[in-house]
């Protein structure tokens, strides 16, 4: 078959796809010349959304750990907690690689061992894993946008035999 056919032959098909067309105002049940003329459509109660609330940040938990890095300035998008492992999200303004060097700097600092370290992942994000006695702490970087990087650290106690 040649390949012009199998085009008009889906045009075609899609043509009869288009099923009834409603204008805004028929929808809303106000004669065409209301709409046209500026007039008001009344709208019930059912017809209105309301807006989402706004996502309110909470608080960095009291369980978050003195000896990890945080950036000076930050925001707490998230707190997790399930079964003894810990979860926080923060964004903060800045560069993926510039604040996962200063994470190493602050964590190698305070005393953890780094056991991975990646500052640039191929996703352009950083992860980097550390131990400190019988806890954990992993760090993930990724650019949030509009300035912002995303924080995201995971807590748990390690279990050793």
């Amino acid at each position: 078959m040649h390949p012009y056919f199998l085009v008009l032959a889906l045009a075609v098909a899609l043509g009869g796809c288009g099923g009834e067309r409603k204008e805004a105002t028929d929808v809303a049940g106000a004669a065409p010349d209301a709409a046209v003329a500026g007039a008001a459509i009344p709208v019930g109660a059912a017809d209105v959304v309301a807006a989402a609330p706004a996502a309110v940040p909470a608080a960095l938990p009291e369980w978050f750990p003195a000896d990890v890095y945080l950036p000076a300035e930050h925001v707490v998008a998230e707190v997790n907690e399930d079964d003894g492992a810990h979860a926080v999200e923060l964004r903060t303004p800045g560069q993926v690689f510039a604040l996962a060097g200063q994470a190493q700097a602050a964590m190698l600092a305070a005393g953890w061992t780094e056991s991975h370290y990646s500052p640039n992942d191929t996703r352009g994000g950083a992860s980097m894993y550390y131990r400190k006695g019988d806890r954990s702490a992993t760090l993930a970087m990724a650019w949030g946008g509009a300035g912002q990087v995303r924080v995201m650290y995971n807590f748990a106690t390690v279990m050793t035999q």
